[in-house]
């Protein structure tokens, strides 16, 4: 086990680099969990209820139906019809939106084309919230008068409509945002962490003298990878039971209540596997300490942020989308999120949680075998 103690003697040696390297990424990993974890706190969303102002200059029962339409979603206060009054309260925020119902509003409204007025402030984003339960009032009235209904039934319903709302219950919804957030991250500590210190101690394997003392003792070649790949599992084993660790203590209380947490620490450790096989790959191609600093970089960077890492996959879209799938962050992504927002498994999502473990698998046999590959040649050429 020549080969397996001197990967670790090496690592001794470097122990020093090791702990600055783990501590700036830890570092950098605690931030953007806190960061992440501020922005998500949003907690549930509900439907808000704004005071609106009506100015009625038709006085007719469908104004009158559009301003109880109104009442079901905001607080409505009826206003003089007077501009300048209207545009003080809006200033001053007594009321958020002005609606004018314009004389003729059923012929010139629900009949025609014409828009209901306004006022509200410049740019506002409550115009489309208000206005939006306008248009739902008029397309509601258009499809029942041409259903057949009497102006009398239609208003009736389209106010009933109003009264209507969905109950959704969602069986197997969680909301384990903590966990989301701590280990959504954990990629990003891997591949940085591994491929700086593992692929610098696997650098200094390619150095010619190294190599040619190896070829010269009685270890074979199959021999002297097999200690690598295991000197590589070893210290792979010990970053992901530190990593995982910490993410279990970081939150403890949501990770014991998840029926799925044996998932997550799976799931880790497939990436786990993946940046090995990535640092195994970056010390196989680079000749230099500069060398090993740029290609984990772009590795550790590239990946979480086509991955869903850094960026999460809802806006990841289109040729970014279909690229980041090639990456094993992507995959590890995808797997978090369905293990931390849903209480049970149906069989599809564990379909596609096995399928991502296997991608990532499957991406870390893929770089060893570049590597060994990579190996071979140099030999050859030597």
């Amino acid at each position: 086990m020549k080969v397996y103690k001197g990967y670790l003697i090496a690592i001794k040696r470097n122990i020093s680099t090791i702990i600055l390297y783990c501590t700036i990424f830890l570092g950098v990993a605690v931030s953007m969990v806190y960061l992440s974890g501020r922005e998500e706190a949003g907690g549930s969303y509900a439907q808000m209820r704004l005071s609106v102002g009506v100015v009625d200059r038709d006085n007719s029962l469908w104004s009158k139906a559009l301003e109880d339409y109104l009442e079901k979603y905001h607080d409505v206060t009826v206003m003089k019809d007077d501009m300048d009054e209207l545009a003080e309260a809006v200033y001053s925020r007594q009321i958020r939106y002005a609606v004018i119902v314009p004389e003729g509003f059923y012929e010139d409204c629900i009949q025609g084309k014409k828009k209901v007025e306004a006022v509200t402030e410049s740019g506002s984003q409550w115009e489309y919230y208000v206005n939006g339960r306008i248009d739902d009032f008029i397309n509601s009235a258009r499809v029942y008068l041409a259903g057949g209904y009497s102006q009398e039934e239609a208003m009736k319903n389209v106010l009933d409509t109003g009264d209507i709302r969905a109950e959704v219950e969602l069986e197997s919804s969680r909301e384990d945002l903590g966990i989301y957030n701590v280990f959504r991250f954990m990629p990003y500590l891997y591949f940085s962490i591994l491929c700086f210190v593992l692929g610098l101690i696997q650098k200094e394997y390619q150095n010619i003298d190294i190599r040619r003392r190896l070829q010269a003792s009685s270890l074979t070649l199959r021999n002297k990878n097999i200690q690598s790949l295991l000197a590589f599992f070893t210290v792979g084993i010990f970053s992901w039971v530190l990593c995982e660790g910490i993410g279990v203590l970081t939150c403890f209380s949501e990770f014991r209540s998840n029926p799925n947490w044996w998932l997550i620490l799976l799931n880790g450790f497939t990436i786990m596997l993946g940046a090995l096989a990535a640092a195994f790959f970056v010390g196989s191609m680079a000749r230099t300490d500069a060398a090993v600093n740029g290609m984990a970089n772009v590795l550790s960077l590239g990946f979480c942020f086509l991955g869903g890492i850094f960026v999460p996959l809802e806006m990841l879209t289109g040729v970014v989308r279909r690229i980041g799938q090639f990456f094993p962050t992507y995959w590890y992504a995808q797997n978090i999120s369905i293990l931390s927002f849903n209480e049970t498994l149906t069989e599809s999502l564990k379909t596609t949680l096995f399928q991502g473990m296997g991608i990532q698998i499957l991406f870390a046999l893929a770089c060893v075998a570049v590597a060994l590959a990579i190996g071979r040649a140099k030999r050859q050429e030597e």
